[in-house]
């Protein structure tokens, strides 16, 4: 009998817990159900058993969603029978927001768009897949973005309409852009000896829970053997054009620039960002997250300048809770000092896995806070906090999480990472 390694969970791989439901980061490699091979692990069990070892005694737990083998990512289960019931009608009516991302082997006809099929299950060489029909299946619904290209690779978002089995796997590959790793839908044998198993990531599940009246947001960071394929072929490719791009993430308390205006103040030249590039666009000192640095002057004016319509994107954590209405005055165009702001994309959160800032933010036991979603088109100074304060809403945290297909994943605050010229960076 082969022997597998044990699963065994700690608090680090635990996204989410409340009383009613608990989220995990699944690996690579892990199987959710048991199977016909009781030796072999699976993280049902393995979840159970770290209830256990909390005290937490025989807990009720559920799960109504599946991740296959080699897909990592974010796994809810309810630990309520009332939990329960409410994720089979969550994931049975579709209401819940699932976005993966994936390495594919090259690209498809468009940056973005919509993947509709008729799949059907079948068995080949006692292999389940699923097959393109033109009668007979299900209707299969995924929508793609890809974020960067690296090579003859590229870094794609999908979200899930409908869920299928293997949907994002069997669609990709029929639309031209196979998983790398992917062995049952890959078309390009030359290239299934990459790595071992698909490089499929589920990284967010957004869903509303009724007993708490919240979204619920939960993230799970892009495992390491995404990174540790994309820096193979990363440093070639990010000096194919000749200028260097850099994503960094500040951290609070550090000026957006190279030195100091007193001593002793904290700057991007504390941290060993190479010489000769500029940030595209700034961040205030008290503000954290994505900040792109290049010394490619016409990406700086296409990110940076409006006429180009970037989007950069914002998770703000404000005082009090913002209902619609407010939402929906952001998303018009508010005044402030008499500019006209452009309409935006704004929305509420619901639990941010973000480390805590260090000094911890101003908050008053009596109110509440909330984390809502801005995304603009412009970047006038101080912006973000001068919206939500037009309000009523003053912003107490500041994080810049994107800017275009851009993202934060992976970096730590004060890492930085090189990326090639690639869709996040092209008009």
């Amino acid at each position: 009998m082969p022997k597998f390694a044990a699963i065994r969970l700690s608090s680090r791989d635990i996204l989410f817990e409340s009383d009613d439901y608990i989220a995990v980061n699944k690996r690579r490699g892990w199987l959710i159900h048991q199977t016909l091979d009781d030796g072999r692990p699976d993280l049902f069990r393995a979840l159970a058993s770290y209830l256990r070892r909390k005290g937490s005694g025989d807990e009720y737990l559920a799960l109504h969603h599946r991740l296959d083998l080699w897909t990592s990512g974010v796994v809810i289960f309810s630990k309520s029978h009332r939990a329960n019931e409410v994720l089979a009608s969550v994931f049975k009516e579709r209401k819940a927001t699932k976005i993966y991302r994936a390495i594919c082997r090259g690209k498809g006809p468009a940056d973005s768009g919509e993947l509709v099929d008729f799949l059907k299950k079948t068995t080949v060489k006692r292999m389940q897949r699923m097959e393109k029909v033109f009668k007979g299946g299900q209707k299969a619904i995924t929508k793609y973005r890809f974020i960067e290209e690296r090579g003859g690779h590229s870094l794609v978002e999908f979200e899930l309409v409908t869920g299928r089995m293997h949907q994002i796997r069997a669609q990709s590959a029929l639309a031209g852009f196979p998983i790398v790793g992917d062995r049952l839908y890959g078309v390009d044998p030359a290239g299934l000896s990459e790595v071992e198993g698909a490089l499929l990531h589920a990284c967010r599940l957004e869903l509303y829970d009724p007993f708490s009246d919240r979204n619920l947001c939960i993230e799970a960071k892009i495992p390491d053997a995404f990174d540790e394929f994309l820096r193979g072929e990363q440093s070639e490719a990010a000096r194919s054009n000749g200028f260097r791009y850099l994503l960094f993430h500040k951290p609070y308390g550090v000026l957006c620039q190279f030195t100091p205006n007193t001593p002793g103040e904290a700057c991007l030249g504390d941290f060993g960002l190479p010489k000769d590039v500029y940030a595209v666009g700034r961040l205030d000192k008290d503000s954290e997250g994505l900040l792109l640095l290049t010394d490619d002057g016409k990406t700086n004016h296409r990110l940076s300048h409006p006429k180009h319509n970037k989007k950069k994107t914002y998770w703000v954590q404000v005082e009090g809770e913002p209902d619609e209405p407010a939402l929906e005055r952001l998303r018009r165009g508010i005044t402030i000092k008499k500019y006209q702001c452009l309409p935006c994309g704004a929305k509420r959160l619901g639990e941010i896995n973000f480390p805590a800032r260090e000094p911890p933010i101003r908050e008053r036991k009596s109110i509440p806070t909330t984390w809502i979603e801005i995304v603009l088109s412009e970047g006038k100074n101080r912006q973000v906090r001068r919206m939500t304060a037009a309000i009523g809403f003053p912003t107490l945290r500041l994080i810049r999480v994107a800017v275009e297909g851009l993202g934060l994943d992976g970096l730590a605050p004060g890492e930085m990472r090189e990326v090639s010229a690639g869709f996040g960076l092209a008009d």
